[in-house]
């Protein structure tokens, strides 16, 4: 069956979203988020719309979930099947990762402070989790592994100033899930990834009291293009580009 696309009227993206989704699938969609149709379940990640999908998934209902992309925030948008993030694996061909001239740079081995990308608390939230408190934890059982500097780079900074200033002799990057991981892999910052579900998970530490020996995986490159080939425009997302891809590809993701 295809899946009916779900949409929050008062919102800019997610409404463009549902209509691409449900053209490119031959699906249909609709603002009632009071009510879980029969068949699979596509919604944009607009908190709004979270109780029915949280309905969709303890129904064992199949779910299209969509965000804002990996890369090119605002142009594209990522989509999963079962799965919050793609975790990276596949088969991709560098091209469309290096379109967004983004160039993989060598791992650094040293460096002086850690860096905490927090997500915000209604995120944070949506997971279960007070934002406030996972920070102070976090902070916490860091202090009782590290004496390096701890430096917060909340997520209202990234219109003030680049996280590159913030990754310039930066140790690690400590995140749930956020985009930040990726900065700071394609930097050559190693991470420790603390959401299982994240797409950076496999790509650094998951444990904090491991932060004084973080890993340096190989295969970056591969992993980054693998989530560039599963991001789209809203234009191949109408097309059933997207669609098309997410039928024809293995589940490559964790919920």
């Amino acid at each position: 069956m295809t899946p009916v696309s779900y949409y929050c009227p008062t919102e800019f993206t997610s409404p463009k979203f549902a209509y691409a989704f449900a053209k490119g699938c031959g699906g249909a969609m609709t603002d009632d988020l009071d009510y879980l149709h029969d068949g699979p379940v596509a919604c944009f990640g607009s908190p709004p719309a979270w109780p029915l999908l949280r309905q969709a998934q303890a129904a064992g209902r199949d779910f299209y979930f969509a965000d804002h992309g990996y890369f090119g925030r605002g142009k594209y948008y990522r989509i999963t099947k079962n799965a919050y993030q793609h975790d990276g694996r596949g088969s991709a061909t560098t091209e469309r990762f290096k379109a967004f001239r983004r160039y993989v740079q060598p791992w650094r081995s040293r460096g002086d402070h850690i860096l905490i990308c927090p997500n915000s608390d209604v995120y944070f939230g949506l997971h279960g989790l007070d934002g406030a408190q996972w920070l102070q934890e976090t902070t916490a059982t860091l202090r009782q592994h590290t004496t390096r500097p701890i430096r917060i780079r909340w997520k209202t900074d990234r219109g003030m100033k680049p996280i590159a200033q913030d990754l310039v002799n930066a140790w690690a990057v400590v995140v749930f899930s956020s985009a930040a991981a990726l900065d700071a892999l394609i930097s050559g910052v190693p991470i420790v990834t603390l959401a299982p579900f994240a797409a950076s998970y496999r790509m650094g530490l998951t444990d904090l009291s491991q932060i004084e020996t973080p890993i340096y995986p190989g295969g970056r490159e591969g992993f980054l293009s693998n989530l560039a080939d599963n991001q789209w425009t809203i234009q191949e997302i109408l097309k059933g580009h997207a669609w098309r891809a997410l039928q024809e590809q293995e589940t490559s993701c964790a919920a």
